[in-house]
């Protein structure tokens, strides 16, 4: 559903010396010159909330995990695949090698969230290859139904302050003499082991927790404990990476657009292939009659998160302004390839992300390949479960001078 904005033509006459912060580029001018600068707010903005198709979440820094039930959002679920791998080749297990126990381990990075909603968790063993080599994306696999503790026999999560962040699974005894049956010659090396055990998925259930985990933090690790004739009673350990060369994908549920409970006055965003905001710069030939005989100064774009939406859930710390090309592609601004992320803007500042489009907004009225689409996205998608409700009135602001 398009929008337009509607905002009145604000022509307010500031007079500004050449050390005002808003006169970038007039450094030139001689320093007893005085600037007049206009600010001019226009009609002709168009923005409409989309549903992200998919997202690229193979190799991704956080492998995310857990489920929110969000009363405007929906439903968000994480979970991930992931392989396993030896952390040394020809293995010896001994005679008889027997389980004692197995310990799933995890270095969580944050979470979004409350940690107590973190109901229940599931680890499956995978029947698909995955392969570090290849590229994935958060719908190439469908989050598998939780089987009800299939090999989970317990499970913790840190929330001692005094406690390095950590998620603990306990691991059934048959999933790990799953993997000792493979035998000395199952386990000679990586490549060998994959073919016999592909990795596992970790799904889990919540109304309100998503876990950020670190796959080669220092806490992450799989570990089958066992002895053998030899051994005795002492215990033997096969460890296992999860980091490093470990193929692995977050996948994510699809969010479609009637999931969204949206009033008319907002628009959405959400990580996790979530929602995204598509902004239509109009009426560019009235903005170039007015600008006619005046020099650009400086151009920004400001949206205004809703008062009251993070009571629950905070906003994105930093959003992404990007354009549509001709070839239908987003693209970055050359406002940010070229000034930099500093210059560029986007970070939440209270309650604004503003955004310096100077170099956009020049090339816009003057190149006429360029399309009048851009995006507004979430930073950091793949990685975090973030979601912004914005307030439909963005603001516009040139400032010029008269040549």
């Amino acid at each position: 559903m398009n929008r337009i904005i509607s905002l009145s033509l604000i022509l307010g006459l500031i007079a500004a010396s050449c050390t005002d912060p808003n006169t970038i580029g007039l450094e030139v001018q001689p320093t007893s010159d005085n600037i007049i600068i206009s600010s001019a707010s226009f009609e002709g903005i168009s923005s409409v909330t989309e549903s992200e198709d998919s997202l690229r979440t193979d190799e991704a820094l956080n492998l995310i995990l857990g489920g929110i039930d969000d009363s405007e959002f929906g439903f968000n679920n994480a979970g991930f695949y992931t392989q396993i791998l030896l952390t040394e080749n020809n293995t010896d297990l001994g005679t008889n090698p027997t389980v004692d126990s197995v310990e799933l381990s995890y270095t969580y990075s944050g979470y979004y969230g409350d940690l107590e909603d973190f109901t229940s968790l599931d680890v499956l063993v995978l029947q698909d290859d995955i392969y570090k080599d290849s590229i994935y994306y958060s719908t190439s696999y469908t989050i598998p139904v939780s089987g009800g503790m299939q090999y989970v026999e317990s499970f913790s999560v840190s929330q001692n302050s005094n406690e390095s962040p950590t998620l603990r699974i306990k691991l059934s005894n048959d999933f790990g003499q799953d993997v000792l049956n493979l035998e000395n010659e199952g386990l000679k090396d990586n490549e060998t082991f994959l073919e016999n055990f592909k990795g596992i998925s970790v799904v889990a259930s919540g109304q309100n927790t998503m876990l950020y985990l670190s796959p080669s933090g220092s806490n992450s690790f799989l570990k089958i404990y066992y002895h053998n004739d030899e051994s005795g009673t002492d215990t033997l350990s096969l460890d296992f990476e999860l980091g490093g060369d470990a193929a692995r994908i977050n996948l994510f549920n699809p969010k479609l657009l009637a999931n969204l409970n949206q009033e008319e006055d907002k628009v959405y965003i959400q990580s996790m292939a979530g929602y995204k905001v598509k902004i239509g710069v109009n009426n560019t030939d009235s903005i170039k009659s007015i600008l006619q005989g005046k020099a650009i100064n400086k151009v920004t774009m400001i949206f205004d998160v809703q008062e009251g939406s993070q009571s629950e859930h905070a906003a994105h710390e930093k959003l992404f302004l990007v354009r549509v090309n001709e070839q239908g592609d987003n693209v970055f601004l050359t406002d940010y390839t070229v000034e930099g992320e500093t210059h560029f803007g986007g970070r939440l500042d209270n309650d604004k992300y503003e955004f310096n489009i100077t170099r956009y907004f020049y090339q816009l009225l003057n190149n006429d390949t360029y399309t009048n689409d851009l995006y507004l996205l979430p930073a950091g998608a793949a990685v975090n479960a973030n979601r912004t409700i914005l307030s439909e009135d963005i603001k516009l602001t040139i400032n010029y001078s008269k040549l």
